[in-house]
């Protein structure tokens, strides 16, 4: 089990649907009270993002036409509480995650590149028309 951490656009369908398998796989553990240590220490688990990762995943899997019948509540979340603060508030290295995915995949770095040309096409386009985005929220890293 993994959570990628990266921009969905960039997932290949396997990924992006893995990922969302895989995040309510994570939840049901947390919640039956198993250990998670090896899933930190591997850079696979933030407990903390569970619930907004789910968001995220799902929004992208409706945009791309997908069925999504698989909710969850905020709420489902209260069992994150009982692990250790260190536990709860563990960050996965996301440039290597990233970097991880794109080495593993050819699917999702090609979907990184096309991401990265259009983006970059269109803060040029905004340039020559005298706009400028400095704003690197929308920049996926390679």
């Amino acid at each position: 089990m993994r959570m990628w951490l990266v921009d969905p656009r960039i997932m290949c369908r396997q990924h992006l649907l893995g990922e969302h398998l895989e995040v309510h796989m994570f939840l049901t553990h947390l919640q039956k009270e198993k250990g998670i240590k090896g899933y930190l220490e591997n850079n696979c688990l933030e407990p903390r993002s569970i619930y907004q990762r789910h968001q995220n995943l799902m929004r992208e899997m409706i945009r791309r036409g997908y069925n999504h019948n698989s909710s969850m509540m905020e709420t489902d979340f209260s069992c994150v509480g009982n692990l250790s603060i260190e536990q709860q508030y563990w960050e996965i290295n996301k440039k290597k995650s990233l970097k991880t995915l794109l080495e593993r995949c050819k699917e999702c770095n090609d979907r990184n590149v096309q991401i990265q040309f259009a983006s970059h096409n269109h803060i040029v386009g905004e340039e020559k028309n005298g706009e400028v985005n400095n704003s690197e929220s929308n920049k996926v890293e390679s």
